[in-house]
């Protein structure tokens, strides 16, 4: 996925300009960056991209269920003993799920060409925390994310990187398997450390 890769940075008045070629860069799977006065303010990703994240949030909240906080881990490393893996503080907790996930907003489209003649206003409702989608060519091509949201994804993807080394994918992952691979490693490192089992 391209949240881990180099973006490519370009005012509003150039991307306005040049849109169209630019949605099929990005949809291609280079990311951009949207500056206003010199400000990150936006971030246009491959739609696939980020139905990839819409599908790891679901994963996440499976794990937060099971009291495990990937987003709060100074290291994912740590994830490596969920056995004795301790969760945040209620404090935390509500901080974190209390938080916004622009990711999981409401999908909300528009044309290339109508949202190049509105594009201001479209950047400006990004930066309020609403995804948009822009529609190229009859299929959803790409989603404009707010600059924030992409930055807490990529700090989420040390996690996610983890999770698939280990063997699950949160972006394909059902909430069974989540729970599964949870129960699995816990069990796993319990009897390897000979520690008794946690509640969960």
């Amino acid at each position: 996925m391209t949240v881990s890769g180099v973006l490519q940075a370009m005012g509003m008045r150039e991307l306005r300009t040049n849109l169209r070629a630019v949605v099929e860069r990005v949809e291609a799977g280079a990311p951009v960056v949207c500056l206003k006065d010199g400000q990150p303010i936006a971030v246009m990703l491959a739609h696939e991209e980020a139905e990839h994240w819409r599908k790891v949030e679901d994963s996440l909240a499976t794990l937060h269920a099971m009291n495990i906080y990937p987003e709060v881990l100074n290291d994912p490393s740590e994830l490596a003993d969920l056995a004795s893996l301790i969760p945040p503080d209620l404090t935390t907790i509500r901080r974190l799920t209390s938080g916004p996930r622009a990711i999981l907003s409401p999908l909300r489209t528009k044309g290339v060409s109508d949202a190049r003649a509105a594009f201001a206003t479209l950047i400006e409702e990004v930066a309020q925390g609403r995804v948009r989608t822009i529609v190229h060519r009859g299929h959803l091509a790409v989603a404009i994310i707010p600059a924030q949201e992409y930055d807490r994804l990529r700090a989420l993807n040390r996690a996610v990187s983890w999770f698939r080394g280990a063997g699950l994918d949160l972006a394909t992952a059902t909430e069974q398997q989540v729970i599964d691979f949870v129960r699995s490693r816990r069990e796993g490192l319990e009897e390897t450390s000979g520690t008794p089992r946690a509640a969960g």
